[in-house]
């Protein structure tokens, strides 16, 4: 800003109320130089999303605290929201961090514990809430918010991180809209979000990106050296963690992390360039089925030695049966003609109207019930996650000297499947009931639907029969007869 040009109020009252340089020495913190340094040197900058994460130990959280603090002070007026999953986290964790803190005292602010509000003196005012799901984030919908702080994100599931997001504005002129600033470790249902959207689209960290919001996107890798005030000890206490949970809380490691269903996925075994497969394997799919979710549909096919090949995706939202099936029909290549397993809910009627599984096959494609036993489907993915004897591609990479081994997974995915390399590494297992189980809240469409699809293998497709509807050919060559009983016959039997 040149001399000439005059300062907005919300400027003149930084300057003049709130000097930005003495929030740290009131609060008696230091930054360590490096990665928490770079952190909160951008923390003030609007228009901004930062997310700092990686290893347990690095001071991520202090860092949201400390930015946040100053950030108040630095911009009169500015209303700061700091969300958790839940209450008891929050209490746990921040609360506890803002305690040693005095609660602001040595800052001038004023405490309301019923609220868990921080009210600057200059009438800032720094929120504490919790959101574990939508509902819990939508009593904000009318809420402004021009810093958003997210601790422990990869914790809050993402479609309730998309509702925060979309309250982050300023309507006040002269103060700046912040963003968002966020801490994380690796692991749980917002991991592959943060992994493909922050570490991979900033190449680790090494460039920054600008978002669809016209956000400026930094993400800052964060390891337990960072934090040299916790000593030897600390980080000779996570070598002793299991491996998983090694690799995250001590490397920061994004690619395995505690609690990941499926540790033994290697994008550079089970990942394929596409060709043409032979006609003469037998093909197959899976579909879960949804609209304001993604409908995730699978293209597969099955060697002679009975390993998968995936061989294409749909993931799509708002989507009805007609338009799923018309998307999935087009999607198909001429010749092919794949039996879709299909989640076990899309039989369930919804008062007056036909099931869409009944729907899907009148417009043409070939179903059959996928079987739900989640933990035997489940136990299915790992298995044919595991190697087998080399199929002929790899033989023929081998014979080149471009494979090693004798061995190759029993499950190929085509690199055009980009929705399910993301987030089937990326799904956690379950945190409560049954723990073998995945965790539902997590993206798991498409592992969904690999699951329908792995454990129709070695099973045949039978007729769908459904209500009130005499006998007629379908697209396809499928056969339609009526519903007896409220049931599918043959090897569709199963219960509305």
């Amino acid at each position: 800003m040149t001399s000439q040009e005059p300062q907005s109020l919300g400027e003149a009252l930084r300057d003049l109320l709130s000097p930005s340089d003495d929030t740290f020495a009131l609060l008696r913190f230091a930054p360590n130089p490096g990665p928490q340094t770079r952190f909160l040197a951008g923390f003030d900058e609007p228009n901004t999303d930062q997310l700092y994460g990686g290893a347990a130990g690095g001071s991520k959280s202090t860092s949201l605290l400390l930015g946040a603090l100053r950030a108040c002070r630095r911009y009169p007026g500015l209303q700061a929201f700091w969300f958790r999953r839940t209450f008891p986290e929050l209490r746990h964790s921040v609360l506890r961090l803002l305690a040693r803190y005095g609660f602001g005292a040595p800052l001038g602010c004023r405490w309301l514990k019923t609220e868990h509000e921080l009210h600057f003196p200059n009438g800032s005012i720094l929120t504490f809430a919790h959101a574990k799901n939508v509902e819990d984030a939508t009593a904000l919908q009318s809420g402004e918010i021009q810093l958003l702080l997210i601790d422990e994100r990869t914790t809050i599931p993402p479609d309730v991180v998309d509702l925060l997001y979309s309250r982050v504005r300023s309507g006040v002129p002269g103060l700046p809209c912040l963003g968002i600033r966020s801490a994380t470790n690796p692991g749980n249902v917002g991991h592959s979000r943060v992994r493909v959207e922050y570490v991979e689209a900033t190449e680790h960290g090494a460039r920054e990106i600008v978002d669809a919001a016209g956000r400026v996107r930094r993400f800052i890798q964060a390891k337990v050296s960072d934090t040299p005030q916790l000593g030897p000890d600390y980080a000779a206490s996570l070598q002793g963690l299991p491996e998983a949970m090694r690799k995250a809380f001590l490397d920061g490691d994004w690619d395995v992390f505690a609690g990941q269903m499926f540790s033994e996925w290697r994008f550079v075994r089970h990942v394929l360039e596409p060709f043409a497969l032979p006609q003469s394997w037998r093909r197959l799919g899976g579909i879960d089925y949804g609209y304001r979710a993604p409908s995730a549909v699978l293209w597969g096919a099955v060697d002679p030695d009975g390993r998968i090949w995936v061989t294409r995706e749909l993931y799509k939202t708002q989507l009805g049966e007609k338009g799923l099936a018309r998307a999935i029909l087009e999607a198909t290549p001429a010749g092919e003609t794949p039996v879709f397993a299909f989640d076990p809910s899309m039989a369930a009627k919804i008062g007056d109207a036909k099931p869409s599984a009944v729907v899907l096959q009148e417009e043409g494609v070939a179903l059959q019930a996928g079987d739900n036993d989640r933990l035997s489907g489940w136990q299915r993915v790992h298995t044919y996650l595991a190697d087998g004897p080399a199929c002929p591609h790899h033989r023929a990479l081998a014979s080149r000297g471009l494979w090693s081994g004798d061995s190759c997974p029993m499950l190929h995915v085509f690199s055009n499947c980009t929705d399910l390399i993301r987030t089937l590494p990326a799904l956690p297992h379950a945190d409560k009931g049954k723990l073998e189980d995945a965790d539902t809240t997590a993206e798991d469409h498409l592992p969904d639907a690999l699951r329908y699809l792995v454990m129709s293998v070695g099973t045949s497709a039978g007729p769908v029969f459904h209500d009130d509807e005499p006998p007629s050919t379908a697209l396809n060559g499928q056969v339609l007869l009526p519903l007896v009983s409220g049931r599918f016959a043959g090897d569709l039997s199963m219960g509305f």
